[in-house]
């Protein structure tokens, strides 16, 4: 009888103690799914750059930086840090009107302009402008002489002496449209000298 308790004594604690090991084994409600999302933040922050899928990123460099060329990022610069790459700004360079922290697309070109550039596009968009010290060098209708007419392009010297003629007789030319009036000089000839002449 007393083995009896024994072995009922004995069962006991063996079921106690394997419930114990069976409860530690468990999880908690909760804890799993907190050890999911850590699991996955993990994996978005250890993850490709989302700006770049994990590809370089190549862009091309012209003009007053002091080294010119094509540089690779890892993800996708702004105008800043491509200059920085390039070896910064030269001492000409136009640094107005460029947004600095524009980000950058993979093969784009950028251009940073010189001072000596914009001046040459200005000079170009300025109709009969003299590039060298950008005076208006067109021909005035009411003061040229014979010989500084017959240098525009289909005025010879019967229209040169006309234009000269024709001033003498109504007074200065007001637009320089009015040299249309001239005998031989229509549309054509005046569309080639437009640019050239003013009043």
């Amino acid at each position: 009888m007393e083995q009896n308790k024994i072995k009922y004594l004995l069962a006991a604690l063996a079921v106690l103690f394997l419930g114990t090991i069976f409860c530690g084994d468990r999880v908690m409600p909760g804890q799993q799914e907190e050890e999911m999302a850590g699991i996955f933040e993990s994996a978005a922050t250890q993850g490709p750059d989302s700006r770049t899928g994990g590809a370089k990123i190549y862009v091309h460099i012209i003009g007053a930086v002091k080294k010119p060329g094509v540089y690779a990022f890892d993800e996708r610069p702004r105008v800043v840090d491509v200059v920085a790459e390039a070896g910064g700004f030269t001492k000409d360079a136009v640094k107005s009107g460029i947004n600095q922290a524009e980000l950058v697309e993979d093969g784009s070109q950028v251009v940073i302009e010189s001072k000596r550039d914009k001046k040459e596009k200005a000079d170009e968009e300025q109709p009969g402008a003299n590039k060298e010290n950008g005076s208006d060098a067109r021909l005035d209708l009411n003061t040229a002489t014979k010989e500084e007419l017959m240098g525009l392009s289909g005025i010879g010297e019967s229209k040169a002496m006309s234009i000269i003629s024709y001033r003498e007789t109504n007074g200065k030319f007001k637009k320089i449209e009015e040299v249309m009036n001239i005998t031989g000089i229509k549309n054509g000839v005046f569309d080639k000298i437009k640019d050239k002449i003013k009043v």
